[in-house]
């Protein structure tokens, strides 16, 4: 069974779009995003949950966030899409979810859903590219917080380096403690040159380091399906 997934990332992606002046109360942020999944459902068609979370991440900001992007599953470890949320603070993201909605007649398209709220550490996209390189990092059970921000750091630099752009984000609320990188690119040409030169540069990177201290990676490549 093919199984496809929705990433709800504003930038997955504004996993892509800078913040503006947080506020006062949440000072030390430099932003979020909501990153919400769906599986497709057995029997399901593809097309009808395109459609849908369309204009689920349409409605995003009507809803109150800052900009939602939707992207589609091209190549790695699921078939899926990923839609991506931006807010600025806990508090926006409470103002939004104290809206009541009702859901009661909806249909159903999915068949699993999972949340994820991602905070910011760098920003370097400065809205959603035509396709993304999304990559996770989980640290192993003796490695740090800081050596963990450590080593995603020096992967952020290396493959912002390959790429010419890069959004680092960590966890903050929802199932997995892990460390992502979101990269963009134009082209598939593109890509085949930012990989050549990520070979050296994450190599380089990462021989910094006595250990990887990392236990799980993957790798998805993503393309845009919203904004058109």
């Amino acid at each position: 069974m093919k199984n496809f997934f929705i990433i709800n990332l504003s930038l997955i992606f504004s996993v892509f779009i800078i913040a503006d002046e947080v506020d006062s109360s949440d000072s030390e942020s430099k932003g979020y995003i909501l990153m919400s999944t769906y599986e497709m459902a057995y029997g399901g068609k593809f097309k009808d949950l395109e459609k849908n979370l369309i204009e689920e991440t349409k409605a995003g900001v009507k809803d109150g966030y800052d900009a939602c992007s939707l992207y589609r599953h091209v190549q790695g470890s699921q078939r899926a899409f990923y839609m991506v949320c931006s807010f600025k603070t806990m508090e926006q993201f409470a103002e939004i979810m104290n809206v009541e909605r009702d859901y009661s007649n909806d249909r159903q398209l999915f068949a699993s859903h999972t949340d994820h709220i991602l905070a910011r550490v760098t920003t370097e996209l400065d809205g959603p590219p035509p396709f993304v390189m999304f990559a996770k990092w989980r640290p192993g059970p003796n490695l740090s917080m800081t050596g963990f921000s450590d080593r995603m750091s020096a992967f952020q630099k290396a493959f912002s380096k390959s790429f010419g752009g890069c959004n680092e984000f960590i966890h903050a609320w929802g199932p997995e403690y892990a460390g992502y990188l979101a990269c963009g690119f134009n082209n598939w040409s593109d890509f085949a040159k930012a990989a050549a030169a990520a070979d050296e540069n994450v190599v380089e990177a990462i021989s910094s380091f006595p250990v990887t201290g990392i236990v799980n990676h993957s790798d998805e490549l993503l393309v845009r399906v919203y904004p058109e």
